[in-house]
This record gives structure tokens, C-alpha cells and sequence, in this order.
């Protein structure tokens, strides 16, 4: 699962030498043959999620709490309750975390940040078509925990990009949801909602566009609002 962006550059592969622990390897080495691959690409897994993931989850301030919390939570909130903290926080959090990663709000940085959002669950993709977006998000906690996400990711794109968005499926595990896509007016790329100054910050035409890792400890989720 990935997010796939047409015209992206083909993926390279360089050989590179780090020196570790030699108990650190030795680890590597018994997680890899557990996992039935190869050292090489149980590394590349873990420089990928820190890349497109982990390296933002202290900045972030979040904290790993397990499904069963989750379930438990969202299993006893009221389904108005569940959308209403959605809401508020696509409409608020939201916003202080895009500025707070990319120093501004523009259309390229808004999907980066649903990459992000969407790469830390069990399993995700993101396609884009004929003109729209295309996201799919596996969570696996439950149904209410399925509209806490569509509360939360409408009101971040209708806030920041004014679009609505189209939820084709949801089920307890999972989501599925459909928007017309920024890219298509990407070449402007001016800052939207609340602009901060530009540190750097680049287009998602410009990055990006290449697979994204997967979360892979299923009963363990990154909370990020």
C-alpha cells in the first residue's frame, strides 16, 4: 500500500555503510529471518516508516496507545460524541500540525499531511485519477472509531481546501474516501488558510511521490489527531 502519483520518478536503490552495535545487528538478523526477508529490506522498512512516519511522532507529541484502548474508548462514545471530536479536531489540530510540519497551508502540503496522517495505520492507499484522490485507510478498531475518521478528514479538507468529500465505503476496519484533487491546481500553489512563512517547504510535485511504508505493528497505533 502506497501512494502512487502519475509521472512519479522511477525508484533508486544506492548501497550505503552504517556501523552498529554488533548486538544491534544481531537483532536485525533474527527479526528479518522471522519475517521471512531479507535483512537488506527489514532495514529499508525501518529507515522508510521513520522517514515517512516516525520522525514526526515526537514533534507531534504523540503517544502509542494499543487498539484495545481504542475500542474500548470509542466503543463506549456516542456516535454524535464521536463525530463532534472529529470535527473540532480536523478544524483546529489539524491546522496547528500542517503549519506546525510544512510552515504553510497549500495544496501540496495538505495531501502530504494526509500521507502522513493515513501511513501510520495498518495498511493504506492512496491513488490519484482522472482528476480525484483516492484514499483507502485500514484501522482495524471499529465502527465508531471509521466515522471519527470521516468526521475528522472532511472537516480537514473542507476547512483548509473547501472540498467535500465522498466516502464510498466504511466498515469497522476500515475507509474509503474520494476528493477532487488539489494537484489538479498545483502549478498556483499559493498558501490557503492561515499562511505562515515558508521554511523551506516543498510541493508535492516535488516530493513525494514514491511508496510510502506501512505501519507494521497491527495492535499498536500512533494517536494523531
Amino acid at each position: 500500500m502506497c501512494a502512487l502519483y502519475p509521472g512519479g520518478p522511477v525508484k533508486k536503490t544506492e548501497t550505503v555503510s552504517y556501523r552498529i552495535p554488533s548486538d544491534v545487528k544481531s537483532a536485525l538478523k533474527e527479526e528479518a529471518r522471522r519475517l521471512g526477508i531479507n535483512p537488506n529490506a527489514l532495514v529499508s522498512q525501518i529507515f522508510n516508516r521513520h522517514i515517512s512516519w516516525g520522525r514526526y511522532v515526537g514533534q507531534l507529541k504523540c503517544i502509542p496507545v494499543s487498539k484495545d484502548f481504542l475500542r474500548l474508548v470509542f466503543g463506549s462514545m456516542p456516535r454524535t460524541e464521536v463525530e463532534k471530536v472529529g470535527r473540532l479536531l480536523g478544524e483546529s489540530a489539524a491546522h496547528e500540525e500542517l503549519l506546525f510540519l510544512f510552515s504553510r497551508i497549500t495544496p501540496g502540503t495538505i495531501l502530504l499531511f494526509m500521507d502522513l496522517w493515513a501511513s501510520h495505520f495498518d495498511a493504506w492507499d492512496h491513488r490519484y485519477e482522472g482528476g480525484k484522490d483516492f484514499f483507502t485507510v485500514k484501522h482495524d478498531v471499529n465502527v465508531n472509531f471509521s466515522y471519527f475518521m470521516k468526521a475528522y478528514v472532511s472537516a480537514v479538507l473542507r476547512s483548509t481546501l473547501g472540498r467535500s468529500v465522498q466516502f464510498e465505503a466504511m466498515s469497522p476496519n476500515s475507509v474509503t474516501f474520494i476528493f477532487e484533487s488539489p494537484l489538479n491546481k498545483l502549478a498556483d500553489n499559493r498558501p490557503l488558510n492561515n499562511a505562515g512563512s515558508n521554511r523551506g517547504s516543498k510541493g508535492l510535485m516535488g516530493i513525494n511521490r514514491n511508496s510510502n511504508s506501512l505501519n507494521n505493528r497491527p495492535e499498536e497505533a500512533a494517536v494523531m489527531h
